[in-house]
């Protein structure tokens, strides 16, 4: 994840004035400083992917249900392509609050097999 992200300078500002008024020495301040700021990054990293992934889940089970709805009736017009959006968008959230735990489980492994490619996981993090 990029540096400049700016969730985690937020944090990190936040962090440096929390130890300093705790008095630390500047050696460990340093030391607790990274090892928080490393485990806030990879808690960003895994919110942004598990919403990622939860957007993808939930627009793959609307448009199964949408192709399915229009095949069978042939057409559909405004009013109704309304009214089922707002049907898919509230079962598509359901479906994926029910499978919840599943989805921040492959969360994590993505974030750990992106950890090994930077490039990929830059874009995913940054641009999706």
């Amino acid at each position: 994840m990029s540096s400049k992200d700016e969730l985690i300078l937020a944090m990190q500002e936040e962090l440096e004035g929390a130890l300093a008024e705790e008095g630390h020495r500047n050696a460990e301040r340093e030391m607790r400083k990274k090892a928080m700021i490393g485990i806030l990054a990879a808690s960003v990293r895994t919110q942004r992917l598990y919403f990622v992934v939860r957007s993808a889940i939930m627009s793959l089970i609307s448009a199964a249900i949408t192709f399915t709805i229009v095949g069978y009736l042939g057409s559909i017009g405004v009013v109704e392509a309304v009214l089922l959006g707002i049907v898919l968008f509230v079962a598509s959230l359901v479906v994926s609050r029910l499978f919840d735990r599943q989805i921040v489980k492959l969360s994590k492994k993505i974030v750990n097999v992106l950890s090994r490619h930077k490039r990929a996981s830059e874009f995913v993090l940054e641009n999706l």
